[in-house]
């Protein structure tokens, strides 16, 4: 779960009003990362729910405060997920192992003769956003950490620990909207998920950011590392589960005549011959990040 977390938080993965993969007239931001539509059973004794909309940063933080303490001092100890454009601050971070595997905040080596390949599918509808509910508040049920714990074995219904006297439900229930689904929105929604571009598992700017942009400024590559970026557009089979020789889903592109080529010329010496080649707008959203 620690490594799902979006790195470069509402820098690389927008805003309330606006992200870099958003479409043109998109009726709802990717940037609001997690919307709540009001519950049945929050608007049938309550109508005004004044829950609000999550950006990335803004869902990190929600999230992890529904973990138990222990979760949260691991990722405090061990991963860092903003972005860093102090050059001192970076070359400081080559010591600091919570930033190693954040991208935005540590830099590549420094090997100018080193060549980077970045290879990845598009054209098959991945998640990017989400639609969540909201119930009735609830008492928060990590008591684990609490000095009076009782309960340890998860699978015994009958055990229950001691609630303190003054203890309020103060969380509140939610869940994914999986009742809402919009075939024809911009962005289109399926079972509470708001899809958008990639390789049906990893978002677009996930697999092709730092590749177009990130890498080109010298704060983050800073012997000027060569990068080469190709897309292989997802065009499966539908009689083969795999997809074929050109599919591009995440995992199943391992089967791709096209990929299993360019790691060859890679092997063998022969990167050189490999061209870049776009299928999507992955320079477009990401000259839209603020990396600057």
């Amino acid at each position: 779960m620690s490594q799902l977390f979006g790195q470069g938080g509402d820098t690389v993965w927008g805003n309330h009003t606006f992200a870099a993969d958003d479409l043109p007239k998109s009726t709802h931001t990717h940037g609001q990362l997690i919307s709540f539509r009001q519950s049945k059973e929050i608007s049938s004794h309550n109508p005004v729910d004044n829950t609000r909309n999550m950006s990335a940063e803004e869902s990190g933080t929600w999230i992890l405060a529904h973990t138990p303490s222990t979760f949260q001092k691991m990722m405090a100890t061990n991963y860092s997920f903003g972005i860093e454009r102090d050059e001192g601050a970076l070359d400081r971070n080559d010591l600091d192992h919570t930033k190693w595997t954040n991208p935005l905040e540590v830099r590549l080596p420094n090997a100018p003769s080193m060549k980077i390949y970045c290879v990845y599918g598009h054209g098959k509808e991945t998640e990017r956003s989400y639609w969540y509910a909201r119930g009735d508040y609830q008492y928060d049920e990590t008591l684990a950490d609490s000095l009076d714990a009782e309960c340890t074995d998860p699978d015994d219904s009958q055990c229950q620990s001691q609630r303190p006297p003054l203890e309020l439900p103060l969380l509140r229930k939610t869940w994914m909207d999986a009742e809402y689904t919009d075939e024809a929105g911009n962005p289109k929604v399926q079972n509470g998920v708001r899809l958008g571009e990639g390789d049906g598992t990893v978002s677009l700017l996930s697999l092709g950011a730092m590749c177009v942009e990130g890498w080109k400024r010298r704060r983050w590559n800073p012997s000027a590392i060569n990068i080469t970026t190709v897309e292989l557009p997802h065009r499966p089979i539908p009689s083969l589960p795999r997809g074929g020789a050109n599919t591009s889903e995440h995992v199943d592109i391992l089967g791709s005549t096209t990929l299993n080529e360019i790691i060859v010329k890679v092997a063998t010496g022969a990167g050189s011959e490999i061209e870049e080649n776009y299928v999507s707008d992955i320079r477009e959203y990401s000259r839209k990040i603020q990396w600057d």
